[in-house]
């Protein structure tokens, strides 16, 4: 399992690494019938309170997350404040206005901009994921895993619910079967950026299928092969840490790696031993 222990050591410097906050670029104010002076004090304002809540600020627009237009348009009581929340393409994701008799009362405005702008931001998710899947007992194998799976993601939580299906195709030991069992996580993602490390633990049932061909000397000294299967099903929990790219189009890619234990104990179906079932999967999902 020395794969395994390198895969970690390099997984968590790279999560370390890409450990992010959100980003903006403002966009040049706009304004309507408003003195100048108005959008230094208001950019000033935007990048103190959004500072005070964790967010950054960069000039480039290409490496921000999202774009923030300010607007100031002249009313027949007052200034109109408003917000307008962009992804890369200009498309508004979330806006909000105000109307504003003095400039004594914008910093209320911006604050309140600054607290609620990211809150309750949801997304389904819908995909599929495949990789490997490696147990370490009661049997040693490692072989592929398919893992259809949905996410609802509220703020900076996700939860998902997966199916893992693992064939043991490469007959480790001469041991062929199947793994079959979904599982339900909830994960907590480390900032907004478009690259955003997560971890998280869950749940899930598994049903393990296993069989092996043995050979063995009937009463008449002929060698035969005899088939020995074992099913086995168990609740068990995992742990699991990943990194989430988010691309174009919304299309979502997902590099996870999870720890997994079930609560009972298997028969090693090669000596009739009971050990622990419990093991490792990692893999790539892709969703939409």
């Amino acid at each position: 399992m020395d794969f395994y222990r390198r895969f970690f050591l390099v997984f968590a410097l790279s999560v370390s690494c890409l450990w992010a906050r959100t980003e903006y670029c403002i966009l040049p104010v706009h304004l309507d019938g408003v003195h100048e002076d108005y959008a230094e004090k208001i950019v000033s304002l935007t990048k103190d309170y959004f500072a005070a809540e964790g967010y950054g600020f960069v000039s480039d627009a290409s490496a921000c997350d999202y774009l923030l237009q300010v607007k100031l348009i002249r009313k027949e009581k007052g200034v109109a404040l408003v917000y307008e929340k962009k992804n890369k393409s200009s498309e508004t994701l979330w806006s909000y206005g105000h109307i504003v008799y003095s400039p004594g009362n914008f910093a209320s405005v911006v604050s309140y901009v600054a607290r609620e702008i990211d809150k309750l931001e949801t997304d389904w998710i819908w995909g599929f994921g495949f990789g490997a899947l490696g147990m370490i007992g009661p049997v040693d194998f490692v072989d592929y895993n398919y893992e259809p799976f949905v996410q609802f993601r509220v703020e900076s939580v996700k939860i998902a619910l997966d199916l893992n299906i693992a064939f043991l195709g490469s007959r480790p030991h001469g041991v062929h079967g199947s793994v079959l069992g979904p599982s339900l996580s909830v994960a907590y993602m480390f900032g907004r950026h478009f690259v955003v490390p997560y971890l998280g633990a869950g749940i899930n049932g598994a049903l393990f299928i296993t069989s092996v061909e043995k050979e063995v000397v009937n009463r008449y000294g002929v060698t035969e092969k005899e088939s020995e299967s074992e099913t086995f099903g168990s609740p068990g929990y995992f742990f699991e840490m990943g990194l989430s790219l988010k691309l174009k189009n919304e299309v979502h890619i997902m590099l996870e790696s999870r720890y997994f234990r079930e609560f009972y104990k298997m028969n090693n179906i090669l000596n009739g031993k009971k050990g622990a079932v419990h093991g490792f999967s990692v893999g790539v999902k892709i969703g939409v």
